[in-house]
């Protein structure tokens, strides 16, 4: 009788996650980034960066298409930027708009699911500061002849994988992704500006509710 009693409640659990897979999650996700920017002097020299490491989190939405695909959009808040080796930085936040084609790696009746996924980040400025060494910081782009400014927006892709846990009513999901921003943000005028693109890894844990399909 306890035989059964186990089989019956692992078969339970089963059936709840494949339906967990197929239907509309919310949920929220905080995590780590590491990020740099790609810079190069108007000559095409690389101009050497040390990355900083902030908090990230949001908001996701998660539709399923079947148990194996899924879409996945994504409000996120994200600071990123870069130091230099005299102890000055370029602090940026942006808000996020991911937007993920999620593939889950098939595991049969496992809670437990690799995912990968890949897709287009629409990224919107919130925030740019140069901070020198000494404390001191200035808004980018003030004054008339400011020495850095940016656009507004950035384009990019992002892409990674991690694990998709199935517990219910609840999914948790562990991932890492990298993001590689499209655009040159540098937005200062003048013959000798350079180039300068995001370039960011991000570590995120995530707690989803199933709503009802």
């Amino acid at each position: 009788m306890r035989r059964v009693t186990i089989v019956l409640l692992a078969l339970c659990f089963a059936t709840t996650a494949v339906e967990a897979r197929a239907q509309v999650t919310l949920g929220l996700k905080g995590g780590l980034n590491i990020s740099n920017l790609s810079a190069h002097d108007a000559d095409g020299s690389t101009v050497d960066l040390d990355s900083r490491t902030v908090f990230t989190g949001g908001a996701y939405l998660q539709a399923g298409l079947g148990s194996v695909l899924a879409l996945q959009a994504e409000a996120l808040y994200s600071p990123r930027g870069a130091n230099d080796d005299d102890g000055a930085s370029i602090d940026l936040t942006y808000f996020d708009l991911p937007l993920l084609v999620l593939i889950r790696v098939p595991a049969g009746d496992a809670a437990i699911w690799p995912i990968l996924y890949a897709g287009p980040v629409l990224s919107f400025e919130t925030k740019c500061r140069l901070k020198a060494d000494e404390g001191s910081s200035v808004d980018c782009g003030s004054g008339d002849d400011a020495l850095f400014r940016t656009k507004s927006t950035d384009v990019g892709v992002t892409f990674g994988g991690g694990f998709e846990v199935f517990m219910g009513s609840y999914t948790l999901q562990l991932d890492g992704r990298y993001n590689l921003g499209l655009v040159d943000i540098n937005d200062t005028t003048g013959e000798a500006t350079g180039s300068v693109k995001n370039r960011t890894w991000s570590f995120y844990i995530g707690l989803g509710r199933v709503l009802s399909p």
